[in-house]
């Protein structure tokens, strides 16, 4: 499971029984215990794929936020460094993943690197730096995919 997905899943899980406990308390009045039943079920379900929707559509920062909550426990991380050098790394990698993905990073890499150095703004990363999270934005996003034909 990739981070985009670990990320949602708090959020999928609150509205899933939130949605339960209304329905099968609504259930339960209408048709006592097997209206609970159906009501919980059916609550469970539909909360949790409005959640899940509601989620992903409610990431502003188009699917780098959540890096933002782990960057510096990554094993790439420079000390000293911080979120605003991080990020456009990391908006880099989902970026050129949407337009190159399906390719091997490693083939394309070195015009990765060229191309971040043109890019990069106020980051102040060097290429060798931002390797890691661009690969990781790549791996995730390329793992999300996977999921996403698997259960589709």
């Amino acid at each position: 499971m990739s981070t985009l997905e670990r990320r949602h899943i708090p959020r999928t899980t609150l509205s899933a029984l939130a949605a339960g406990a209304v329905l099968g308390a609504l259930g339960y009045l209408a048709a006592g215990p097997p209206g609970l039943v159906v009501g919980v079920v059916i609550g469970v379900a539909g909360g949790a794929l409005v959640g899940h929707r509601m989620a992903v559509s409610g990431d502003p920062d188009d699917n780098v936020g959540h890096f933002q909550e782990i960057h510096s426990k990554m094993e790439y991380y420079v000390p000293d460094m911080e979120w605003r050098d991080y990020e456009p790394a990391y908006r880099f990698g989902v970026e050129t993943w949407r337009s190159r993905g399906g390719q091997a990073f490693e083939d394309i890499e070195p015009a990765l690197g060229a191309r971040w150095l043109k890019i990069r703004g106020q980051s102040r990363l060097t290429w060798d730096q931002a390797r890691g999270p661009v690969q990781h934005a790549w791996r995730d996003m390329q793992e999300t995919r996977q999921n996403q034909q698997q259960a589709g």
